[in-house]
């Protein structure tokens, strides 16, 4: 399997394996779990027909497409993402769709806009990748109009569950993936940061990807794979430990008996026009 680490991949997309990163994107998608998380995140946004939204680190295309659907005919939804490769595979994948779409290159903390240009803003496991959450989420203000709506998805690693039966390994190979991102924990802190950027009527929800299904397995070894591979070559852990470790992980496999939750929050707030006054 090809491997990549996903810590620094999603980072520099367009100097990575991006068609591994590509088909990463696609097979989280599928999950159901995925669809439950992004329903949940529909109903928060609130998306009307005619309304402008903005889709931060938006990939492939896959759920602008969906919210185009819903802000269509007289609105529409920009996606934005700091790759041109993922930019070109979203423009291709939806260039028939006769959706009001539009995608950019763009950086999550300076996106080309001008203020109040969108009603809804919205980014997915993104503000883990950056040193600067608290830039980025006062950049989303910025672009919101008066009343408009911020839906944040994002994981806390240190929350990831695994069961396993060598227990002190697993909590030592969380620990060291959490770490391994900028801001692995930005889960957790959504709450806080969403209000100290000033967004009213601040909500934060789990919702996590969880299951025992072979297709999580598969994500979850993309996902570590790279990480760990790392690890080893920082003499972290140990080449042995590790193929033990995924070797328990393919037998509970095997017995039904794994099992795995990648912890992750929805953080939901709106721009108030008392606040824009400011």
């Amino acid at each position: 399997m090809e491997k990549q680490n996903i810590t620094t991949g999603f980072q520099q997309v367009d100097n990575s394996q991006h068609q591994f990163l590509a088909k990463f994107l696609e097979d989280v998608a599928a999950l159901p779990v995925f669809a439950e998380g992004f329903g949940l995140q529909l109903t928060l946004l609130d998306i009307r027909p005619g309304d402008n939204v903005l889709d931060v680190g938006c990939g492939i295309g896959l759920q602008a497409l969906t919210m185009a659907k819903m802000a269509s005919p007289s609105g529409k939804v920009v996606g934005t993402d700091i790759s041109t490769m993922m930019i070109d595979i979203a423009r291709s994948r939806t260039a028939n769709s006769g959706l009001p779409l539009e995608f950019l290159v763009a950086d999550a903390c300076s996106q080309p806009f001008p203020d109040q240009s969108f009603d809804c803003v919205r980014t997915e496991r993104v503000l883990m990748y950056l040193p600067d959450t608290q830039q980025a989420i006062k950049e989303f203000k910025r672009l919101l109009k008066p009343g408009g709506r911020l839906v944040i998805f994002d994981f806390d690693w240190d929350g990831i569950l695994i069961a396993h039966r060598d227990k002190a390994l697993t909590r030592q190979i969380i620990r060291y993936a959490s770490d391994s991102f900028p801001n692995g924990r930005i889960g957790a802190d959504l709450y806080l940061q969403l209000r100290n950027a000033g967004f009213k009527n601040v909500e934060v929800r789990p919702s996590s990807y969880y299951g025992n299904s072979e297709i999580l397995l598969n994500i979850m070894k993309r996902v570590y794979e790279g990480i760990l591979q790392t690890g080893v070559a920082n003499n972290v852990f140990t080449q042995t430990a590790i193929d033990n470790w995924w070797q328990g992980l393919d037998e509970d496999a095997k017995s039904d008996n794994f099992f795995m939750s990648f912890q992750g929050f929805i953080g939901y707030g709106t721009n108030e026009y008392k606040d824009l006054l400011r």
